[in-house]
């Protein structure tokens, strides 16, 4: 497993993912970047038809990606690569933009309309691709990976992380917390996750503008020291350590949700589970809705991530880099009280339960959609939900080592899966961009 770790996740996973970036925005000419008027101006006209609308689909795929990452996991990549990882995770954006842009294109493009509603991802392309044979063997085993992440990462992981925040700082037993987590996501997950986008709609804006409003009275409150944390970021990002640590925090740092006191996860760029969400909009063409996923990763990296950066150094001035006596929580909370005083600690806990809220229910459909494609039982599918539901109170309250063993080994299996597949079927999103442009 230490090879595993080490080689896979530490090195070939991280390296798949960049890579691909980069060639992907090459292939596609830097569409995004050189032509910005014509890929973004249809986003904002008034669709009609079958399905969510683009921006609830956004705000679906958004509460499986925001959560204790774009909080706690940069404070970790602080504290790991220092003030310049906060550069490499812009330039890491970049490549997780175009990934994110492609795999949602084709989830779109090889959609399905049944049992009343649709249904997408990577099952669908790959199966598609290659035909009922191998396409379907192969699509079966990403399958199987994915709803062993989502029990994982998505479920018992996500939980676990919420319990152990609260816990840091108040005296509130962690099957407290499991209760009232399983409770509150039971009413969702049991009434039906084939349309959580009203509840996403809701949740993730609300939470997301706190956040930037909380972030930016921090920043307004340093103001005049702006400039330099500017120059020491830019200034200490050619450093090994920081380059390492800022293109490692940004493709591991936005899973951390799942567990504050574990370290750093994985990216859901290019891994094939936001495409799930995407899949169900109403936009008129595939790539139009590929670019919503562009302004995902805006938000949730070149946005909140930077927002968490800068509150954190701006905050602590002259300690920049020398947080080691600090946990990755606490770092947090110490910076926003700089200026909410107390009030931080309550604060920062809302926040990061309403991300986990959102990003286990957010799960949960991730998991309908692949056991769709796996089975139509409903009896099957019934025992999902009350499965998924314990896991969420079990998960609060004890993770073994083994259950993190799973979520690395399934989000490799699905992330060389699926950008393998990107690669295959590049002509078929290059045709699509530029039938769109």
């Amino acid at each position: 497993m230490k090879i595993f770790e080490r080689y896979i996740l530490g090195a070939a996973v991280p390296v798949m993912l960049i890579g691909a970036g980069v060639f992907f925005l090459i292939y596609l000419k830097f569409f995004f970047i050189v032509k910005p008027k014509r890929t973004f101006s249809p986003l904002f006209k008034k669709k009609k038809g079958n399905g969510v609308s683009s921006f609830g689909a956004l705000t679906v795929a958004l509460a499986g990606t925001l959560g204790v990452g774009n909080i706690v996991g940069v404070s970790s990549a602080l504290i790991i690569g220092g003030p310049g990882s906060v550069i490499w995770m812009l330039i890491s954006a970049f490549a997780a933009m175009v990934l994110k842009y492609a795999e949602i294109l084709l989830a779109y493009r090889h959609r399905r309309f049944e049992r009343g509603g649709i249904s997408g991802g990577a099952m669908y392309y790959i199966e598609d691709y290659f035909g009922n044979g191998l396409g379907r063997v192969i699509a079966t085993v990403f399958a199987v990976f994915c709803l062993v992440n989502t029990f994982s990462m998505g479920c018992m992981l996500q939980s676990n992380a919420v319990s152990a925040a609260f816990c840091q700082v108040a005296d509130i037993q962690t099957w407290v917390i499991g209760a009232i987590l399983a409770v509150l996501c039971g009413i969702v997950i049991l009434k039906g996750v084939r349309d959580i986008s009203p509840l996403t709609s809701v949740i993730i804006p609300i939470m997301t503008l706190v956040y930037i409003s909380m972030s930016s009275l921090v920043i307004w409150q340093f103001r005049d020291n702006l400039g330099y944390v500017f120059s020491i970021m830019v200034k200490d990002a050619f450093a090994p350590e920081s380059a390492f640590g800022g293109v490692c925090g940004f493709l591991l740092s936005d899973q951390v949700r799942y567990g504050t006191m574990r370290g750093l996860l994985s990216n859901e760029a290019g891994c094939g589970t936001a495409p799930m969400a995407h899949a169900a909009s109403k936009a008129p063409k595939a790539a139009e809705q590929g670019i919503w996923g562009i302004i995902e990763v805006f938000v949730d990296t070149v946005l909140l991530c930077t927002l968490t950066a800068l509150v954190i150094l701006l905050a602590f001035g002259d300690r920049i880099g020398n947080f080691n006596d600090l946990d990755e929580m606490k770092l947090v909370i110490a910076s926003f009280g700089t200026v909410f005083g107390n009030a931080a600690e309550p604060m920062i806990f809302i926040m990061v339960f309403a991300f986990a809220f959102a990003t286990i229910i957010c799960w949960a459909y991730y998991g309908s959609v692949t056991l769709g494609y796996i089975t139509q039982n409903t009896k099957i599918h019934s025992a999902f939900k009350l499965i998924y539901i314990a896991g969420v109170f079990v998960g609060a309250m004890q993770i073994g080592k083994a259950v993190w063993q799973m979520a690395d080994i399934a989000l490799a299996v699905m992330t060389i899966i699926n950008i393998t597949m990107l690669f295959f079927m590049r002509k078929e999103i290059k045709e699509e961009t530029e039938y769109y442009l």
